[in-house]
């Protein structure tokens, strides 16, 4: 009796796994760029970086010139950084980056989630992710 419940207990949470979607844009057959959790998505094209938002949170983030990187120390903004809601996307022109020259050839992207409060304000969370672009 007990293997049998322990091998129903599996069998539904497999069946439970197996029934995520996976939403795909019909114009091209191309998955779509949806929300996934913890991924701030960075291209550059010269002049400017696109991140693109797909996580589930709003996400700060700051721009920062590599070589710049090393000789300084950035704390935290909190709640002065940029933030870029869920699925949206913003560019920022070379010229924005901290530090940049035109001499750069890599940035760093430095980004964090934040929590929203029963209040409506946000929260910084989790640890600073960094994101390496070559530009």
């Amino acid at each position: 009796m007990r293997t049998v419940a322990l091998f129903t207990i599996g069998l539904l949470a497999l069946s439970a796994c197996s029934h995520e979607a996976t939403r795909v844009d019909s114009s091209d057959g191309a998955p779509d760029q949806g929300i996934v959790a913890g991924t701030l998505v960075v291209t550059a094209a010269r002049p400017t970086l696109t991140l693109r938002n797909t996580t589930e949170f709003v996400v700060g983030y700051m721009v920062i010139d590599k070589d710049q990187m090393t000789i300084a120390l950035y704390p935290p903004c909190g709640a002065q950084c940029a933030k870029l809601v869920q699925g949206a996307n913003v560019s920022v022109p070379y010229a924005s980056i901290a530090g940049y020259t035109s001499a750069s050839t890599e940035a760093n992207v430095l980004w964090f989630t934040y929590a929203r409060a029963a209040d409506g304000t946000l929260t910084p969370q989790g640890p600073i992710q960094t994101t390496r672009v070559r530009l």
